[in-house]
């Protein structure tokens, strides 16, 4: 009877490890290789409707490989090295190594590492990082046939990685008739208030912030230019007024008759408060709005007319917006009171 060797040291994650061998049984490398002999091809059978690309899944892989393996004795267990975890928006991201020990029925086994990464909105984004790395493990172990030309391009079908759901918003926000306009600005921030996305790291004009910190400097910042410009007006008003009268051959300018100026500071007195109801700490806050009320009535501008909020965007005077306001703000804490 032949005495047990030793078979060869296997490299495997933990460092190189020694079997002994059963010399009835073939050593895993043979048997792998009597596998890979077995294996059909695997062609892109999946297809992804909503983002239309082609794929294919582990189950894909599995299937082709199940029965070549149970027939020739192989059997594989996976061992998870490392993983990380990140945000992206809404979806949780997982990055993990793992290596696939294939044992066979001489007590010997080789080792193959590959990478897995997915996001899901759940709990799901291990368990598909898992598949992933799974499906490339057995694709590059048996060297499994797949349809031409896709070998050496594997995720050219493939839709571009998973973006962060703040990117589409920071699409909207670079376009000029969104980045210069207040209104739309304030609309925005409503709508990824909604979407629970105001916290979601962005790249401003000045660095990395959240897309409502950025949201709210540009909106600030535009309110105050505008305030400016108003303001400017009103200055440069007496001085229009007089040149004009000058220009028309009034013997005396300085008799002219003046422009009214009224409207320029009126204008400017309705763009600061609507500045500050478009702040969602002053929209949800019903003392805020009760100051500035009271400023839109010493300055006599509570008939102005104003843009609502959207989704109608309808034009109604701004006292009537404040009550309008008022009564949601209301209704609201009586809703939750009585819950």
């Amino acid at each position: 009877m032949a005495d047990a060797i030793e078979a060869p040291a296997s490299v495997t994650a933990e460092g190189p490890t020694q079997h002994t061998q059963n010399q009835d049984q073939p050593n895993v490398y043979i048997l792998m290789s009597r596998v890979m002999s077995d294996v059909k091809n695997v062609g892109k059978n999946g297809r992804n409707q909503a983002q239309n690309y082609s794929f294919r899944g582990v189950d894909d892989f599995i299937g082709v490989l199940a029965q070549p393996l149970r027939d020739h004795g192989v059997f594989m267990m996976p061992e998870v090295l490392d993983f990380e975890t990140s945000v992206r928006g809404k979806m949780n991201a997982v990055h993990m190594r793992v290596a696939f020990h294939f044992y066979g029925p001489a007590g010997d086994k080789v080792t193959t590492t590959t990478l897995g990464e997915a996001s899901d909105v759940a709990d799901k984004a291990s368990n598909k990082a898992m598949s992933a790395a799974l499906k490339y493990a057995l694709l590059q172990t048996f060297m499994i046939p797949v349809d031409a030309g896709s070998l050496d391009d594997g995720d050219r079908d493939h839709p571009v990685g998973q973006r962060s759901p703040a990117d589409s918003y920071m699409e909207r926000v670079r376009k000029p008739v969104v980045w210069n306009n207040v209104s739309a600005l304030a609309a925005m921030h409503v709508e990824a208030k909604a979407d629970g996305l105001l916290n979601a790291e962005v790249e401003g004009p000045g660095g990395t912030t959240t897309l409502g910190e950025l949201l709210v400097a540009r909106g600030t910042f535009l309110r105050g230019e505008a305030a400016k410009q108003e303001e400017a007006k009103a200055q440069e008003a007496p001085e229009v007024a007089a040149q004009v009268a000058a220009e028309a051959g009034s013997p005396q300018a300085s008799e002219a008759p003046q422009l009214d100026v009224s409207d320029a500071v009126r204008a400017g007195h309705v763009n600061r408060l609507m500045g500050q109801v478009a702040d969602p700490n002053c929209w949800n806050n019903p003392l805020a709005l009760s100051q500035i009320k009271k400023d839109a009535e010493k300055h006599q501008v509570l008939d102005a007319e104003v843009q609502g909020p959207p989704p109608g965007r309808e034009w109604m005077p701004f006292r009537t917006l404040l009550d309008n306001r008022f009564a949601e703000l209301k209704a609201a804490n009586e809703q939750r009171g009585a819950a």
